[in-house]
């Protein structure tokens, strides 16, 4: 125990460090820099908050034990975050140019600059926070297992979650003093560890304890295939997932907050491949070391800690800790992400909708929503800790997340898309997603009865049809339509400035600085 508990909290006296010093000197002087960390940071520092927000420390658990219980099918994580990477280079002009020129601080406020629709931006949010709930459930939980696994079976769950919610909310005294530049600059050291230095740790467990790929030969059948036509998971099941995946890739806030704090539209896409890279080579190797250890017993008695138990077989006491390490460190960084966004989202988005709010208030309710929301988690993470399908609830968040895509992608594309079809679209196809959904929670959200294919799917089928529809049947008016022109030529544009810069409330149109 001295020794695990003992680097765990070195690190953590780093990152505290590190934050000290950041802080110095500086203060949050708004809401906006609260929310994007002042629109400063380089390609680098994108990429790794990208993918500190994006492979949080439940890949380690979930996804891992998932992958030694399915088998190959775990590597559809990596076939949609490598898209959804690819999207993020494409879409960076006009969200970085338009976040610039309208202080847009969310994925929300996006959809309102837009659509010219407050509502839409309410509904929006909402269906945000719903759907991140369950991933900082699933982030608490992977916290509980570090703490567990550090005390050496010494701590029950339930001390050892307390115990990692304690962790985090003494870590969140920084997050709520600076906002997003906190989160931004400790993403790159925990980055570092977590996903460098997990994919030096799986190079060598391939190397030096598995000698190979041989493990592989005595994967099952169904362990080395995808389900298909007469499967129990259903014909349609494995596509299901990997296109909610792909759509829903752009879909979560964090992402589009990353892509604000960036510098510049060209800050954006380079850190938009090197997040590629990134993610592309540590998860292939942690997927490998995964398949290797499917066959061997003590990752099958117990996939969730698969990962804790097979680094202790490799190398004792000290890889156990530094495996540790790794998933506290990528931990850390989600939760505090899903925690930051969540808050803004409520202050900025909803409550800031309903009744307008100054800065200070705004602070004030961004830090109790992240409080409220962290304890929330805690009592279903609590509950729920052992099931054996935990990447199931990320396929859950998904089914509600996606309906988003509609009006973010229609938007971008089809200048005629109106706030009458994004919002008709939205409130249907959620409605439509979360009535197949809860039937079927422990698939997913894969209706049996349609194949295996995905509640969210469904949902978002109907939800563009409608948007579509509604667009052409109640036309945007001409003053409306040259609003939208003229957003998408500012996008365009080196350094142009809208004639009608008053669609948000609070917006005040400034040249933008960088193109790409």
């Amino acid at each position: 125990m001295l020794i695990t508990f003992g680097v765990l909290a070195a690190f953590f006296m780093l990152i505290v460090l590190v934050l000290h010093r950041t802080k110095h000197g500086r203060s949050v002087s708004s809401f906006s820099s609260y929310a994007v960390g002042e629109r400063s940071f380089s390609s680098w520092f994108v990429s790794m908050a990208y993918t500190n927000s994006w492979w949080p420390g439940s890949t380690f658990t979930a996804v891992f034990g998932f992958a030694v219980i399915s088998g190959v099918i775990g590597l559809y994580f990596l076939v949609y975050s490598t898209l959804g990477v690819l999207a993020m280079y494409f879409i960076a002009r006009p969200v970085w140019k338009w976040g610039k020129q309208f202080d847009l601080r969310t994925q929300s406020d996006l959809l309102s600059l837009r659509y010219n629709s407050p509502g839409l931006k309410l509904l929006s949010s909402a269906i945000s926070v719903v759907a991140l709930l369950p991933w900082l459930i699933l982030g608490l939980i992977a916290m509980g297992a570090v703490i567990q696994w550090a005390s050496l079976g010494n701590l029950s769950f339930e001390v050892s979650i307390l115990i990692g919610i304690a962790v985090l909310v003494i870590r969140q005294f920084w997050t709520v003093q600076m906002g997003m530049r906190g989160l931004i600059v400790t993403d790159m050291v925990q980055g570092i560890v977590a996903y460098i230095g997990s994919s030096v740790l799986c190079l060598g467990l391939l190397i030096f304890y598995f000698g190979g790929f041989s493990n592989l030969e005595r994967l099952t059948t169904a362990q080395l295939s995808l389900p298909g036509y007469g499967s129990e998971s259903g014909e349609w099941f494995y596509f299901g997932i990997v296109a909610s995946g792909i759509i829903g890739s752009l879909c979560w806030p964090m992402i589009f907050t990353r892509i604000y704090t960036a510098g510049s539209v060209r800050e954006v896409k380079k850190g938009s491949l090197q997040a590629m890279v990134i993610g592309f080579v540590f998860f292939v190797l942690l997927m490998a070391v995964a398949l290797c250890a499917a066959p061997m017993s003590l990752a099958s008695a117990d996939p969730l800690s698969s990962f804790f138990a097979l680094t202790q077989d490799a190398g004792g006491t000290w890889l156990l800790a530094f495996a540790l390490l790794i998933v506290f460190a990528a931990s850390m960084g989600f939760v505090d992400g899903v925690t930051q966004s969540l808050g803004t989202q409520v202050a900025n988005d909803i409550v800031g909708v309903i009744r307008p709010l100054s800065d200070k208030q705004e602070l004030y309710l961004a830090k109790g929503s992240m409080a409220g929301a962290a304890i929330i988690a805690a009592v279903i993470a609590n509950q729920i800790y052992g099931w054996s399908n935990l990447a199931g609830v990320a396929q859950l968040a998904y089914q509600a997340i996606i309906q988003l895509a509609v009006p973010i992608f229609g938007g971008l594309i089809w200048r005629r898309g109106n706030k009458d079809g994004a919002i008709a679209g939205l409130l249907i196809g959620t409605v439509i997603a979360l009535v197949l959904t809860i039937p079927y929670m422990d698939t997913g959200g894969a209706v049996p009865w349609l194949g295996g294919f995905g509640a969210g799917l469904v949902g978002l089928i109907v939800n563009l049809i409608v948007y579509v529809l509604v667009s052409f049947i109640r036309r945007s008016s001409d003053a409306e339509l040259a609003r939208v022109d003229g957003l998408f030529r500012a996008a365009r544009a080196r350094a142009e400035v809208l004639e009608d810069a008053s669609v948000l409330t609070d917006a005040k149109p400034v040249p933008s600085q960088e193109p790409a």
